[in-house]
């Protein structure tokens, strides 16, 4: 990995941290990953926030702010999937299909600025706002409501190395008692683009499940 690449990663991926000794660390070893997602994850008192680095034959897990806890290596797909839960604060390891409601789509800097004044809006007025730029009636009531009173948020950064270079996706969990959403933003500032859809916890941790999974599947000949 060259000086050029280590940066972007590590502005993408720890735009607020400046030598800190385990992003050292993981930027370090992260020259010979296939893969790598920050995961940062909150419930009440029980929060998360690591590193997830993809290799040919294994996953290494870092933790970045508890420093009680050991970074581990994850080899099985059974303890891949066990970790994809856990971290989520999720026990239900069956799932159902996603929802066919139909996506959000809106702004990304539009939304991103109905996030950081939720708190100041009522939820009526937060309502207004957000069906306006989503154009439905049906749902932006819905997201509205848990981008309000949050139970439970978690945050995705992917990185992804395909022919030499590395792609970056961005994402957001939200959840209380009405319901759960994903939401998939625009990863670079050249783009202006937010998609939100419904997805349950289970069904989120199954996608990072099958994330992790992917590489060492194609190397294990499965």
């Amino acid at each position: 990995m060259n000086n050029n690449d280590k940066l972007y990663l590590a502005h993408f991926l720890f735009p607020e941290t400046s030598g800190n000794t385990e992003v050292e660390e993981v930027l370090q070893k992260a020259a010979s990953a296939d893969r790598i997602c920050r995961l940062k994850f909150s419930e009440g008192e029980y929060t998360q926030d690591l590193c997830l680095q993809v290799f040919k034959d294994a996953v290494l897990l870092s933790h970045l702010k508890d420093t009680d806890a050991f970074d581990c290596e994850l080899k099985t797909p059974e303890e891949i999937k066990r970790a994809s839960f856990y971290l989520l604060n999720c026990f239900q390891f069956t799932y159902s299909s996603p929802s066919d409601s139909p996506a959000l789509l809106m702004s990304r800097h539009k939304y991103e600025e109905l996030q950081e004044q939720a708190d100041a809006y009522t939820l009526f007025l937060l309502t207004e706002r957000l069906t306006a730029e989503t154009g439905d009636v049906v749902n932006s009531p819905q997201l509205a409501n848990v981008m309000k009173s949050p139970t439970a948020e978690g945050e995705l950064k992917l990185c992804s190395l395909h022919e030499g270079a590395w792609s970056f996706q961005r994402a957001s969990y939200m959840e209380n008692s009405s319901g759960s959403w994903l939401v998939r933003v625009s990863g670079r500032e050249s783009e202006d683009w937010m998609i939100a859809v419904p997805l349950t916890r289970p069904q989120l941790s199954s996608i990072i499940y099958r994330w992790l999974l992917q590489p060492l599947e194609v190397s294990n000949g499965e």
